[in-house]
C-alpha cells in the first residue's frame, strides 16, 4: 500500500508517519510546505526507500496532483491551524484550509484514492455543553473553525457525488511528543518549566480538557483507513472521553518533571480569561463502535513521555 501524508513534517503528521512505519509494511509519502524533517526519527525506515518527502503547497493544484497520483491512502493533516491567524486573515484560512482540501479531494477523485482521512478538531462546534459528539449543532466562531466545517462538508459532498470514501476526525487537545511549536497549555507549561520558568494559571485552574495522546490519535487514523464502514462518509468525534482539569496537568507535569532533576517553580494565578470555556469532553461512542477505537495511553503515561520528549530534546 502507498499513502500520503499531507502536513506529515508537523506534530500529528510526524507521528503518524513513525506509526504506519512501525506498524505496517506500507510506503510513506509525506506533502509538506516543509522540508524540515527535524521531527521525523531516524531509523533504519526512514532511511530507506520506504519514505518520500515532496515539498509543495496545497493551495497549489498541480503539486497536489502529482503527490496523490498512484496513493492508495490519503491522510490530510496539511492546514492554517491558527485560530488568530484565520481571524486577521480569513481569506488566507480559507484558500489554505478550504481551497487546499478541495484540491486534495479532486486529486483523490481523480486518481480513484481508496480512502480519504480528514483531521478537524472541536472549532467547528464552538461553545457546547459537554460531552461533545457527532450530534451536536455546529457553530464556529471563528473563520478557523469555519473552514474546518467547509472541509467536513466538503467530504461529505465528494464521497455523495463521486463515491469518494471520506472521513473526517474531529480531534480534541492532543498533544505529546513533537510538540515543540504548539502554542497548548501541555506543550506551553512544559517548555516553560524546562526553561526554568513559571507558568501562570487563569483562573481557580478548575477548568477542563479532553487530552488524548498523539500515539492514540495515530491509533484512530489507522483504523479510520482499514476499517470496514458502511457510508461513503464517516464523522468521528475522537478524545479520551475523560477531562483533565489545568491544576491536575500541572500537577502531572511538575511530577515527571521533577523525576527529571528538574525544579518546579509554583505558578502565578492570574484572573481568569473572558470567554474561556470552563469544560469540554468527548462522546466517542460512536468511534469505539464503529472503529473499534479505544485510548490506550492515560493521561499519567502520556504527560511522562511528552516530557521526557521535552527533556531529551532539550539536552
Amino acid at each position: 500500500m502507498n499513502i500520503l501524508i499531507t502536513g506529515g513534517l508537523g506534530f500529528i503528521g510526524s507521528n503518524f508517519t513513525e506509526y504506519v512505519l512501525k506498524n505496517t509494511d506500507w510506503t510513506v509519502r509525506i506533502f509538506d510546505n516543509s522540508t524540515d524533517t527535524a521531527l521525523l526519527e531516524k531509523n533504519e525506515d526512514t532511511d530507506n526507500n520506504r519514505v518520500t518527502i515532496i515539498e509543495g503547497d496545497i493551495k497549489n493544484k498541480q503539486q497536489i496532483e502529482n503527490a496523490v497520483e498512484g496513493c492508495d491512502f490519503v491522510v490530510h493533516l496539511a492546514a492554517q491551524v491558527g485560530v488568530i491567524e484565520s481571524i486577521e486573515d480569513p481569506l488566507f484560512d480559507a484558500h489554505t484550509n478550504v481551497i487546499g482540501t478541495i484540491n486534495m479531494l479532486n486529486a483523490c477523485k481523480k486518481y480513484a484514492v481508496k480512502r480519504v482521512v480528514l483531521a478537524s478538531s472541536a472549532a467547528p462546534l464552538g461553545e457546547q455543553e459537554p460531552p461533545v459528539h457527532e450530534q451536536k449543532v455546529p457553530r464556529p466562531l471563528s473563520p478557523y473553525g469555519a473552514s474546518k466545517l467547509a472541509n467536513e462538508a466538503y467530504a461529505s459532498a465528494f464521497a455523495g457525488s463521486y463515491g469518494l470514501r471520506t472521513i473526517a476526525l474531529r480531534f480534541s487537545n492532543v498533544y505529546g511528543p513533537k510538540s515543540t511549536n504548539k502554542t497548548s497549555a501541555v506543550s506551553k507549561f512544559i517548555k516553560q518549566i524546562v526553561a526554568g520558568e513559571q507558568i501562570t494559571i487563569y483562573g481557580d485552574g478548575k477548568q477542563t480538557r479532553d487530552l488524548i495522546h498523539t500515539h492514540d490519535i495515530s491509533t484512530a487514523i489507522y483504523l479510520a483507513l482499514t476499517k470496514e464502514l458502511k457510508n461513503a462518509f464517516s464523522l468521528f468525534q475522537l478524545g479520551t472521553g475523560k477531562e483533565t482539569s489545568v491544576n491536575t496537568l500541572f500537577s502531572l507535569i511538575e511530577e515527571s518533571c521533577k523525576k527529571h532533576g528538574i525544579s518546579v517553580k509554583p505558578p502565578v494565578h492570574e484572573p481568569a480569561r473572558a470567554g474561556e470555556i470552563l469544560r469540554n469532553y468527548s462522546d466517542i461512542s460512536l468511534a469505539r463502535k464503529e472503529l473499534g477505537f479505544e485510548p490506550d495511553v492515560s493521561i499519567e503515561q502520556g504527560i511522562d513521555r511528552t516530557v521526557t520528549w521535552f527533556v531529551q530534546t532539550a539536552t
